[in-house]
C-alpha cells in the first residue's frame, strides 16, 4: 500500500493544478509544488525592482508571471529556446521553473531583468532594451571583459543578432548590447538612456 500511495503522490505532483498567488502588482502562477518555496524571494525582489523602476521615472503596472512546469513546457508556451531563463510580452512574464532558476542562482536577476522589460518605454531599440535590462538586473556584473568582436555592428545588426539567438553568438550579442547601454548611461544618465537618446 505504501508504494501505491507514493505512486499516487508522484502522479498528482506531475500534473498539479496551477496555483496563483498575488502580492502587490505581481501575480505568480506555478504548477510545480516545489516552486512555492521560492515565492518569498520572487516577491521581495519584485518589490525592490518596482521601487527602483519608479525611481527611474518608469510606471509599474500589474504583471502576470507564469512559471513553466519544465524547460520543455517553457519552450512550448513561449516559442523561445528552452535554454533561456524567461520571456516577456507586454505585462506577461513566462519563466522557467522558479526552482530551476534559483538552483542556478538566476532567480532574482531574472525577476529584475524581466521586470524592467514590463516597464521600459515603448520604442526602445532591442539592443538598448536588453542592455539596460542587464544593467538593471545586475547580470552585467558577471560579464567577461574580453572584447565582443561586435563593436562594428550597427544597432539594427545587433538587434538582429539578439533576435536570432544563434547558439554561441547570443552571449557576445548580449554583452555588446550591455556595453553600449553602459556607455550611453554614463554619457546621458538613466533617464536620458530611457528616452532613447
Amino acid at each position: 500500500m505504501g508504494r501505491w500511495a507514493a505512486a499516487l503522490v508522484l502522479g498528482v505532483s506531475a500534473h498539479a493544478a496551477p496555483v496563483t498567488v498575488t502580492h502587490g502588482t505581481l501575480t505568480v502562477t506555478y504548477t510545480d509544488p516545489r516552486d512555492r518555496a521560492h515565492l518569498g524571494l520572487v516577491f521581495r525582489t519584485w518589490a525592490q525592482a518596482t521601487a527602483d523602476l519608479k525611481a527611474l521615472g518608469l510606471s509599474v503596472r500589474p504583471v502576470q508571471l507564469t512559471a513553466a512546469s519544465s524547460a520543455t513546457d517553457f519552450a512550448r508556451v513561449t516559442g523561445e529556446p528552452a535554454s533561456i531563463a524567461a520571456s516577456t510580452r507586454g505585462q506577461t512574464i513566462t519563466t522557467q521553473r522558479l526552482g530551476a532558476l534559483a538552483e542556478r542562482g538566476l532567480l532574482a536577476s531574472t525577476i529584475r531583468h524581466e521586470g524592467f522589460h514590463t516597464a521600459q518605454p515603448p520604442g526602445l531599440p532591442r539592443w538598448l532594451a536588453e542592455g539596460l535590462a542587464r544593467l538593471f538586473s545586475g547580470e552585467a556584473a558577471g560579464d567577461s571583459a574580453e572584447p565582443t568582436g561586435l563593436t562594428a555592428l550597427s544597432g539594427a545588426q545587433l538587434d538582429a543578432r539578439l533576435l536570432g539567438r544563434v547558439p554561441g553568438q547570443a552571449g557576445a550579442a548580449y554583452r555588446e548590447a550591455t556595453r553600449r547601454a553602459k556607455v550611453l548611461v554614463a554619457r546621458v544618465g538613466w533617464k536620458g538612456a530611457l528616452g532613447g537618446k
